[in-house]
């Protein structure tokens, strides 16, 4: 197994960085040649760290550090994008839908930055499926910034609600 250390100043990231690796596919998270997944793990708990992080060390793991390199910088990319969807709400959309779609969520497909608005995540990625977009979701409310969810295409979102979604 290849190990890459997290430097400690990073800690703090390490929740969001495993939300996105799971809406990240399969052929991205698990090798190739050998069919390990990375995952990041943590050290061993320190006692009495107050509001400190709680963990000695935490690191990334995988087969290889091929795959370790290329999981790590498809988390950078999801970040960058998700930056880029959450500056088009601010600087493009709030003002088109805000007036007319408060409460309502936004899809902002990454990548392409095309957006489809809908009741509930449901609706608006069924909304962008049946325009053809196939790529990953990233899900704001309408008027309110601070709720937001990613889904990939390989979650299921289905009537009953995202099987798996993620906050970030």
């Amino acid at each position: 197994m290849s190990k890459v250390d997290i430097d400690p100043r990073d800690f703090t990231r390490i929740p969001r960085w495993r939300e996105i690796i799971k809406t990240l596919p399969k052929e991205i998270r698990v090798c190739r040649k050998h069919g390990g997944e990375v995952v990041i793990k943590l050290g061993p708990i320190l006692a009495n760290q107050g509001s400190g992080v709680p963990f000695s060390n935490a690191y990334w793991e995988g087969c290889c550090d091929e795959v370790i390199s290329r999981v790590k910088e498809s988390v950078q990319q999801t970040l960058e994008q998700i930056d880029r969807a959450k500056q088009t709400y601010q600087h493009e959309l709030a003002r088109k839908l805000e007036p007319k779609h408060t409460g309502e969520i936004v899809a902002i497909e990454l990548g392409t930055n095309d957006y489809f608005v809908g009741d509930d995540e449901v609706d608006a990625a069924d909304k962008a499926r049946a325009a053809g977009h196939a790529g990953t979701l990233f899900f704001l409310r309408v008027g309110s910034p601070y709720r937001c969810h990613v889904a990939s295409p390989i979650m299921q979102i289905g009537r009953t609600g995202l099987s798996a979604h993620h906050a970030v």
